[in-house]
């Protein structure tokens, strides 16, 4: 299942760049920033649906996309609970970068069986990096798809040794307790991005709140590395596709931290949610 994912996942890269450099001709007209589609958006659920329809139809599944999420309205709890396998996608995570020509947007895959993560897939084709966990290990892949394509597995561990905090301004709000040299507080928009580098342990958490396909890819390398998703302020962890974490339109009831369990105590001490 990973190999046919990890295709994919090369094929439509290779497709997103291309599209790329004629940005604007795919844009909608909309001049909404949250409602911001272009038809890079389309291709990837497309393809998507077609290579999952091809290779697995023997299973009992549903896919979970950002594009196409209406179709199941209040009843997709019902539907999750009906099926063995979920396939989450979210096309382009980051659409206001990749429609401004910008590096930082991704492509977020994870297969969860019986609404347990199973399979993730977070993948950067302007930047060509990639991690992914493919259900036993957990990689790190630089360069991916190319030549000199460097693979380094990543392992679980217990606490980070960074010293950046990836978050969205306009959810969160530094405490007294913080400072500049404690950490640094960064805003990437991409939740592929910002879950990325703390999962490769190149930032210390992600505070977010997101929908499922904006963290389909991490919550299977988070729950692999050791990483909690917790509700901010208690110890619930968001560890499965259920309506205890999550609303009808897949969003996360309350907002949460994406950190390791010896680090969650100080960053709730460090922000707090606005109101």
């Amino acid at each position: 299942m990973i190999n046919i994912l990890l295709d994919f996942t090369q094929k439509v890269g290779h497709k997103l760049r291309l599209m790329q450099q004629n940005v604007e001709n795919i844009c909608n007209k909309d001049t909404s920033v949250e409602s911001l589609v272009t038809k890079a958006d389309v291709y990837v659920s497309d393809f998507f649906e077609k290579v999952i329809k091809k290779h697995f139809s023997h299973l009992n599944y549903m896919i979970i996309d950002e594009e196409k999420i209406s179709q199941y309205g209040k009843d997709i709890f019902e539907k999750i609970n009906n099926t063995e396998y979920q396939f989450v996608i979210d096309p382009i995570d980051g659409t206001l970068q990749y429609a401004n020509n910008h590096p930082l947007y991704g492509i977020s895959i994870g297969v969860y069986k019986n609404t347990k993560p199973l399979l993730g897939i977070l993948y950067l084709p302007k930047l060509n990096e990639m991690a992914y966990f493919d259900g036993q290990k957990a990689y790190w892949v630089q360069n991916c798809f190319k030549k000199k394509e460097v693979k380094i597995e990543l392992f679980p561990k217990e606490k980070s040794d960074s010293s950046i905090v990836f978050g969205h301004s306009w959810l969160w709000e530094l405490t007294s307790e913080f400072s500049v040299q404690k950490a640094v507080f960064l805003d990437y928009y991409s939740a592929v991005s910002q879950s990325f580098y703390p999962l490769i342990g190149k930032g210390k958490a992600y505070c977010m709140s997101l929908k499922l396909w904006d963290i389909a890819g991490t919550i299977p390398l988070a729950n692999y590395l050791g990483m909690k998703i917790y509700e901010y302020g208690t110890d619930k962890t968001y560890d499965r596709i259920s309506p205890e974490f999550f609303n009808t339109d897949m969003k996360t009831k309350n907002k949460c931290v994406m950190c390791y369990p010896a680090d969650y105590k100080e960053l709730c001490g460090w922000l707090k949610p606005k109101m």
